[in-house]
């Protein structure tokens, strides 16, 4: 799905004036008139609207709603933040309009006092930097104390729409609506529990419109976007024609990690998947799934041998014999061959000044699927600073490894490959349980093994992963999912795609 960068807006905005033929003060009304139109499905009729207006474009816009609200018969004020006015010859145009209209802005103190059913946030645009100003500081706790509906323009106060942080003044909403296109740091953690439900308002401005622009700009997965990425499967094919993946997983005392990744992979479309494991795995293993080629591995095994002639490598899930898994991991990374996905331990034995040289100077493409606090471990950082800062923390890190694809997993996973990244849209806490990204390695894995791009086969697989969850979870609860249900609901989501 098509998200922009928040720098973006102000380009575009220039580009509809002197390309398309689209003034300022068009796209300020269409704004307003988008505004309204939301502010009037969660306010009573003739109720009471108040919309705390910054200097800018965005205070603008809360001028113009301002007065199609009032002439709609809603008893709107705008109160001027910052007592500076407009900037922009368009924002005091719809304030001279207001005035005649409604009357002089309130103040901040006058805004204190006044009742309203609904309260529109037009602070901020999407150009602001955190943190905020201290001079913000009370109409951000003028919102916070406030128990009507809170509808913000674009993004709340104190929010980041770039990177997905936050200010410590942040404030929460009920609804965010973006203006023309979503911006994808609203869809990233922490900025989403801030943002409460994200609309978007179309404005008149066309994707097609501003798609040079915009360039890829595919920032967001939905479950939508994987029917055009998955490859159409001709009914002359056999299994020779979809991949081999080798599982290394599984150690004596880990098996579950092993066999729910294996199961995984088995619901994702690999022609021929070997499990390289323990004994005790593999006698678990050829019980309940016989579709799995068996392979005893000891800790002296030749890994490389092994590797030939398959199409994907899963390293990690349950490899808890730390030397062992390190020696595999630097063998595989220090030759070419198939593309490698490290989870688990797998990820962990990088973090380490040589773990991470031995990744940059990695001679095959590598997909890294870390939980929060293992990535913390790989750049050398704490896991708070990466939950308050996860989608610019994952961008950085691509940016160094360029052949690295990066999985950050948690709520809002981001996928990051060079320049290139995705926040993933789907799931919820019905994935926050053990195991369940064991499955999610496995899948990718699967789908990487049938010839997808590394970056193609994290983002469908962690899609999936998401919406499958989303599916158990409206039939179980969030409570009641199991991480092996999730193969056989993310089978279930591809099915819906393909149709």
């Amino acid at each position: 799905m098509i998200a922009i960068s928040p720098t973006m807006t102000e380009r575009i905005d220039r580009f509809a004036e002197d390309a398309l033929g689209m003034p300022i003060r068009q796209l300020m009304e269409r704004a307003g008139h988008a505004i309204a139109d939301r502010v009037a499905k969660s306010t009573p009729e003739g109720g009471r609207v108040l919309i705390l207006a910054g200097g800018g474009n965005n205070g603008g816009d809360g001028y113009a709603a301002a007065i199609i609200l009032a002439n709609r018969g809603f008893r709107a004020v705008v109160c001027d933040v910052l007592r500076r006015g407009q900037r922009g010859e368009a924002g005091r145009h719809f304030l001279a309009e207001y005035k005649k209209t409604v009357g002089e802005p309130l103040s901040l103190a006058e805004a204190e006092g006044w009742e309203h059913d609904c309260l529109v946030d037009a602070i901020l645009g999407t150009g602001a930097h955190l943190p905020i100003a201290e001079v913000l500081y009370p109409a951000a706790a003028l919102i916070k104390k406030s128990r009507a509906y809170k509808l913000a323009v674009d993004l709340p106060l104190g929010v980041d729409a770039e990177g997905g942080c936050v200010d410590p003044h942040a404030v929460k909403v009920n609804e965010t609506l973006m203006l023309g296109f979503p911006k994808y740091g609203l869809y990233s953690y922490p900025a989403r529990s801030h943002v409460g439900v994200l609309t978007v308002a179309d404005i008149g401005l066309d994707t097609n419109d501003v798609r040079d622009m915009i360039g890829e700009g595919e920032h967001l997965m939905t479950i939508s976007d994987i029917k055009a990425l998955l490859p159409k499967r001709e009914e002359n094919t056999h299994k020779g024609s979809f991949g081999h993946l080798l599982l290394l997983a599984g150690s004596p005392g880990y098996r579950g990690a092993a066999l729910m990744a294996a199961s995984a992979a088995l619901r994702m479309g690999a022609g021929l998947c070997t499990l390289a494991s323990c004994e005790e795995v593999l006698s678990a293993a050829c019980v309940t799934m016989p579709e799995l080629i068996l392979l005893p591995l000891g800790d002296h095994y030749d890994i490389l041998s092994l590797c030939e002639g398959k199409s994907a490598i899963l390293l990690g899930p349950g490899s808890k014999t730390a030397d062992v898994t390190a020696e595999r991991t630097y063998t595989l990374l220090a030759t070419e061959g198939a593309p490698l996905l490290l989870d688990a331990d797998g990820i962990n034995v990088l973090a380490t000044p040589e773990g991470r040289s031995r990744l940059s100077e990695s001679r095959r493409r590598v997909i890294l699927t870390p939980h929060p606090a293992e990535f913390a471990r790989l750049i050398g950082t704490d896991t708070a600073s990466v939950q308050a800062d996860r989608l610019t923390s994952a961008r950085r890190f691509a940016a160094l490894y360029p052949h690295v694809t990066l999985v950050l997993k948690g709520a809002a996973t981001v996928i990051a490959e060079g320049e290139r990244f995705a926040v993933n849209t789907t799931g919820g806490p019905a994935l926050a349980k053990g195991g369940s990204g064991d499955i999610l390695a496995g899948a990718i894995a699967s789908l990487l093994a049938t010839g997808l791009s590394p970056y193609d086969a994290a983002r469908i697989g962690v899609c999936l992963h998401g919406a499958a969850g989303d599916r158990l979870a409206a039939r179980y609860s969030s409570l009641g999912v199991r991480p092996t249900d999730l193969p056989a609901a993310m089978a279930e989501e591809i099915a819906g795609c393909l149709v």
